[in-house]
């Protein structure tokens, strides 16, 4: 038997509208970014402010005061000394044994150190046991040399400083240091002649005068530093001092009024002449007398106090 023929149906088909591409990326493309920002939370538009937030203002002030500062120390950088002097004795950790002994007043006279050729190694204990020879009128400059050095970088320049100390009263030191700057330099001076201080033997060693009091030397002594020899002999009370301009200073610092000099050398030369004359005063410690010419010269070691 013949197979029946099965009846198709047409049915209408809807038109589907052909969309491009790029339609639907940007469709998604914009869909996307909706969901992102519902989930974000709201943003406050108010600031909190930090705790320990530091304003640009405050840092130009903090700069603006430190330059102030500094400017201040320049200027008041003597003053600043001064009271650190007065303030010395508090504030003074000594860090040798001698300086401890001086701290905790074991010793309380600087000839206690010196008759015994103790070494003085922090100048501290000037300033603790002579305390006059902080003042500026004991002080004096006797040179100020600039000095050069040539260098890979070129040339350094430097300042030489001597400077002599004493109370004018027995006892006088002489230091050299070299710094940059000319008053660097000095301060070094100031502390090193403490650490070389002497003391000096004075009395009225002069047939002219006899006297018995302590203003001259009390013997004929001669220094040598290089090639200058200098020489002081005793003088009458009233003479005063006949020696050079820098021997003067020494010599006034260290309590002599009256003396006769001879100086032979190279005497120009400030350095080997103060050398030389700090030399001579030294060896008046060198000799020996006996008990009735100290009582007929009238000889005196350090203060007359």
């Amino acid at each position: 038997m013949p197979r029946k023929k099965k009846e198709i149906i047409e049915e209408p088909v809807e038109e589907v509208k052909k969309e491009s591409l790029e339609d639907t990326n940007d469709a998604e493309m914009v869909d996307e970014p909706k969901e992102i920002v519902e989930d974000l939370p709201e943003e406050t538009s108010e600031e909190i402010p930090l705790e320990d937030e530091v304003t640009e203002d405050d840092i130009i002030k903090d700069t603006v005061s430190e330059e102030e500062v500094i400017k201040k120390l320049s200027i008041a950088e003597k003053k600043r000394l001064e009271e650190e002097k007065k303030s010395m004795g508090n504030r003074w950790i000594p860090k040798t044994k001698l300086g401890k002994m001086v701290a905790n007043g074991e010793i309380t006279d600087i000839s206690q150190i010196l008759n015994k050729d103790l070494r003085i190694m922090e100048p501290e204990i000037i300033d603790v046991l002579l305390p006059e020879v902080t003042d500026q009128n004991n002080q004096e400059v006797l040179n100020i040399n600039m000095v050069q050095r040539m260098t890979d970088s070129g040339r350094k320049v430097r300042f030489s400083v001597m400077v002599v100390i004493g109370n004018r009263n027995g006892y006088v030191g002489i230091g050299k240091a070299k710094a940059k700057e000319v008053g660097p330099a000095i301060r070094k001076a100031i502390n090193n002649a403490k650490l070389n201080i002497i003391q000096v033997k004075r009395g009225c060693g002069s047939w002219e005068c006899k006297c018995g009091t302590a203003h001259t030397v009390p013997f004929k002594v001669t220094g040598k530093a290089s090639s200058v020899t200098v020489t002081l002999m005793p003088a009458p009370n009233g003479l005063g001092l006949a020696v050079g301009g820098v021997g003067k200073k020494i010599l006034a610092l260290a309590g002599i009024k009256d003396a006769w000099s001879k100086a032979d050398g190279q005497t120009q030369t400030t350095v080997n002449f103060a050398n030389a004359v700090i030399d001579a005063l030294y060896q008046t410690n060198t000799m020996s007398f006996q008990e009735r010419d100290i009582e007929a010269i009238g000889i005196v070691t350090g203060n007359t106090n």
